[in-house]
């Protein structure tokens, strides 16, 4: 069998544990390309874009799928879940699965399979309301840190997200279930968990006896020998100052980075977008981060060409974002959704307008990403080693030549992998072999740019 995946960390998650799944029932796994008995394209909806990517995929699925007699085509996740019958009108799509269906998904497909017509199950978001345990992941394929998803859903419905139709009530993992599964990671071997969920500052708040995030997190950092714990993406609101302690004890093994799901720095675009903060109280968070945990690195989700952004409006954004201590922001533009209430607005934003913008604040992001690395110039940092890797040709080559194919500027052959900050790290390693990988390097940082830094080798580093 076959997975292609498209969107956010918990869809990567989610195709871990169908592919678990299919194992465990005796499937081999092999390339998206290659001849299967069954594909599974897991969907992403957050944008045009996204549904655009996934019809593309199911249909080279199709396309594949048609030299091997009897092959099933599966469509499944958030697009899925919201249009199933858009999907189902892709000739050759054979089953489309909503996203609770994910944790019986192998079941259906072989209940389904040599059905002659295209077979919808897709469970209503009402119906959405405990967090489905079936989707645990033992190991992650190919990776040197685990996700740990914790949290599902969303009760928000921010003016411009499907995702609350998509994934449905918001709904918690039990602490004492989140803490078996994480030691069950670490006795696997890995040495970095991430916490992951749709809104995963709620964490808890759902739960019969309720337990905040930072509960959880104090948990698995007294009650394991994880060597590194980081968060997915987060609301400012999430962070308050127990958080901010709990970053500063426990640097690095808690990672000193957070990405804050900020959307705009307008305060009338962000009670437009029913945000619960306001710009001043988003900074005062960030700076409250900076002050606290030296060198931490705080990104952004920033969303431009929302309705009723202006000029104005939006150099306000560009301003503040500038002055705040941002090491990146993850740009994107508004996309206009079924069932939200921004699709319903006026002064639709015009698309080469949008673009610019978009432009403009990815031209900003590089700015403070190249800023924010040249503080790690000659530093040495541990560094979790993530795989050999090819650098990019004439960029981040190793000081003084490498010993294998760097030296005229093309690419070169070395170690790749990142700090607690979320440093790329490329090195020098004449070892270079896979006995490396998910171990702690010491590396001298030498080169840095907006994309990362290059270094030395100094020596295997002890577990942080």
């Amino acid at each position: 069998m076959a997975l292609h995946t498209l969107g956010c960390r918990l869809n990567q998650y989610e195709t871990e544990a169908i592919r678990e799944q299919f194992v465990s029932r005796g499937f081999r796994v092999v390339p998206f390309t290659a001849p299967a008995d069954v594909y599974v394209v897991n969907t992403c909806t957050v944008t045009n874009q996204a549904d655009a990517r996934a019809r593309q995929s199911l249909r080279r699925a199709v396309r594949t799928a048609w030299r091997r007699p009897g092959a099933t085509v599966v469509a499944t996740g958030c697009y899925a879940q919201t249009h199933p019958g858009q999907l189902l009108e892709i000739e050759g799509v054979d089953l489309v699965l909503g996203n609770v269906e994910k944790g019986d998904l192998v079941e259906h497909v072989l209940r389904e399979r040599g059905h002659l017509n295209p077979v919808s199950r897709v469970t209503r978001r009402a119906e959405m309301t405990r967090f489905d345990e079936r989707l645990d992941v033992s190991t992650f394929e190919n990776r040197t840190r685990a996700m740990l998803k914790i949290q599902d859903g969303c009760d928000q419905f921010c003016s411009f997200c499907i995702i609350p139709w998509a994934r449905g009530r918001h709904r918690s993992l039990p602490p004492g279930a989140v803490l078996r599964q994480a030691r069950s990671l670490i006795d696997k071997g890995y040495a970095e968990i991430v916490l992951t969920g749709v809104h995963l500052g709620e964490y808890g708040s759902d739960l019969t006896a309720p337990v905040p995030l930072n509960s959880v997190i104090r948990r698995i950092l007294e009650e394991t020998a994880l060597p590194r714990l980081r968060l997915s993406s987060i609301w400012p609101t999430a962070v308050d100052q127990d958080l901010i302690d709990l970053l500063k004890a426990h640097a690095p093994r808690l990672c000193r980075y957070l990405h804050l799901a900020v959307q705009h720095g307008d305060d009338g675009l962000l009670k437009a977008m029913r945000r619960t903060y306001s710009a001043g109280q988003a900074g005062d968070v960030i700076g409250r981060l900076d002050d606290a945990v030296p060198n931490i690195c705080i990104g952004a989700d920033i969303m431009v060409g929302f309705p009723g952004e202006t000029d104005a409006s939006f150099q306000r954004m560009y301003d503040w974002l500038d002055r705040l201590p941002f090491a990146y922001f993850h740009v994107f533009t508004y996309s206009k959704r079924d069932h939200t209430r921004a699709a319903r607005m006026p002064d639709q934003v015009p698309a080469p307008v949008a673009r610019e913008r978009s432009r403009l604040l990815r031209t900003l992001s590089d700015r403070k990403s190249a800023a924010y690395n040249s503080r790690f110039r000659g530093r040495t940092l541990p560094v979790l080693v993530e795989d050999e890797s090819e650098g990019p040709p004439g960029r981040h080559r190793p000081p003084g030549g490498d010993s294998r194919n760097g030296r005229d500027g093309g690419a070169w052959r070395g170690m790749t992998g990142r700090t607690d900050h979320g440093l790329r790290v490329w090195f020098d390693d004449d070892a270079a072999q896979a006995g490396r990988m998910n171990t702690f390097a010491e590396v001298e940082v030498v080169t840095t740019d907006a994309e990362g830094a290059s270094g030395r080798l100094s020596e295997p580093a002890a577990i942080p």
